[in-house]
């Protein structure tokens, strides 16, 4: 979800009636699933500034889109053989810590390069995995007690999120290999129906032939999305100017960790919310095939 305004703040009696009120809805709402997590509607709320009309659009909007792609949203298993692949030729993970604009910082990349091993089903399942075992956390850092009392409010999560794609590697070949269907859900999911903003997105290690690469994607980018991108053509600094270099992951001059380490730290946190992940009362409609909405 995309949007440059700032988030409102809401004291946490507020915070707490709102979402209370927005459970009570959600569970009674026959289009949606049984189960939802109360940080999980936080994101939402925060999302849409706490316009209780406006976030129960998207919440039903993102769970129709859900229920109307079971493979890339609901059918999901890390232990399935083709997403075991994924998981081994792609690198995606969220940074610790956020930027000065309390933006969280996603970071992808690809670590096998032939084109054969691409697989556009199975890398947007991965993301989509990824984001929702990340949506039940707090984007902070908070002490186990602090975990424990299992409080809630405005400043646990992020103002929006921050996306650095590094596409050293890439060739046209690639792109022979990106499903357009696929393509078209998962940036119209991104766009509308994710709860959280995106602020920025940053595409390094450009090859010559961006041009090119960037005609298949233009057609499912939004203009106030496509004034986001910055394309990082002369090495890194102009990220560090935008993204604290202290945050990135060493290979790219930061002191977060190694990719390996930071993936690692994030495979296993699948491995503890699988079960939350595969559990279709999370996820699946009460009433599939009556929802109201049909935007595919």
């Amino acid at each position: 979800m995309d949007n440059k305004e700032i988030s409102s703040r809401i004291d946490d009696n507020d915070l707490k009636t709102k979402l209370d009120e927005l459970l009570h809805w959600f569970e009674g709402n026959p289009n949606l699933p049984q189960k939802v997590e109360q940080i999980v509607l936080l994101r939402f709320l925060k999302c849409m500034q706490y316009d209780m009309a406006k976030t129960k659009t998207l919440i039903e909007l993102n769970y129709s889109i859900r229920n109307k792609n079971p493979n890339l949203f609901i059918d999901r298993n890390m232990e399935d053989e083709m997403t075991a692949k994924g998981l081994k030729v792609s690198d995606i993970v969220i940074l610790p810590g956020l930027t000065p604009e309390r933006y969280k910082v996603l970071f992808f990349r690809m670590v096998d390069f032939d084109p054969s091993t691409r697989n556009s089903v199975e890398e947007t399942k991965i993301f989509f995995m990824m984001a929702d075992a990340r949506f039940t956390m707090p984007d902070v850092e908070k002490t186990e007690k602090e975990l424990a009392a299992g409080t809630l409010s405005d400043s646990d999560i992020a103002e929006g999120d921050v996306q650095i794609v590094d596409i050293k590697g890439y060739t046209m070949r690639h792109l022979a290999y990106v499903s357009i269907f696929v393509l078209r859900v998962y940036m119209r999911f991104l766009q509308e129906a994710y709860p959280s903003r995106l602020r920025a997105l940053h595409i390094i290690n450009c090859p010559s032939f961006l041009d090119r690469m960037l005609t298949v994607m233009r057609p499912f980018i939004r203009e106030e999305v496509h004034k986001m991108i910055k394309y990082h053509t002369e090495g890194l600094e102009s990220l560090y100017e935008d993204v604290p270099k202290d945050m990135l992951p060493e290979e790219y001059g930061g002191k977060a960790g190694t990719m390996a380490e930071l993936k690692t730290k994030w495979l296993r946190t699948l491995k503890e919310k699988s079960a939350y992940l595969r559990d279709e009362t999370y996820w699946r409609n009460q009433s599939q095939g009556r929802s109201r909405w049909s935007w595919f």
